[in-house]
């Protein structure tokens, strides 16, 4: 049985294998350091199995440790002297004095709910992924603006700019798609809306 539970488990991995590579390369710019990355990523997960709590969390769990493998790949290269800052997307540009709100509910705290978790995974997958970057760097690995520029090598206002359209279009999607209300322990709960 553990045989089937394990093919299970690898099944499920793979299906997440793209999502997470893009989420990989939005972080180090470069394709071939993503695919060395993904790999990395995939093979400690295979070696870290039992600390899967929740098989319903597969998804954000899979998404930190590809932040912390990141993460350690930014501090080799920086003990290493190559920094390698990218190009910011022309959709990224921003204004120095561009006044930008950190509107919007912090993720890891909507994650910790066990009703919203899966809702709130399914929806925040489906951002793009410069923007799913900083909303995982900054919510859920409580990482600094200035950290996050320096590691995915923008500017400051870009960071911010990305994080304020990133917690935008996450509210936009769940308020579109889902129905939010308190149970009887006044935990927020999100439940699906019916097609009409």
């Amino acid at each position: 049985m553990a045989c089937a539970r394990d093919t299970t488990f690898e099944d499920q991995l793979e299906t997440h294998r793209p999502a997470i590579r893009g989420y990989v390369q939005s972080i180090v710019g470069d394709a071939a350091g993503a695919d060395d990355l993904t790999q990395e990523i995939f093979l400690r997960a295979h070696t870290r199995r039992e600390t899967l709590r929740d098989d319903s969390r597969l998804l954000s769990w899979l998404y930190r440790i590809a932040t912390n493998v990141c993460r350690d790949n930014f501090r080799r290269q920086k003990s290493h002297g190559k920094p390698g800052p990218k190009e910011i997307a022309p959709y990224d540009a921003v204004e120095q004095d561009h006044p930008v709100a950190a509107a919007g509910p912090r993720l890891d705290q909507a994650l910790e709910q066990d009703e919203m978790s899966s809702c709130v995974q399914s929806y925040l997958a489906g951002l793009p992924d410069p923007y799913k970057a900083v909303i995982l760097l900054h919510d859920m690995e409580d990482m600094t603006n200035p950290q996050i520029a320096k590691m995915l090598g923008v500017s400051l206002p870009t960071v911010k700019i990305r994080l304020h359209r990133a917690r935008g279009k996450l509210r936009d999607t769940l308020a579109r798609a889902c129905s939010f209300s308190s149970d009887d322990r006044g935990v927020l709960v999100c439940e699906p809306k019916q097609d009409e």
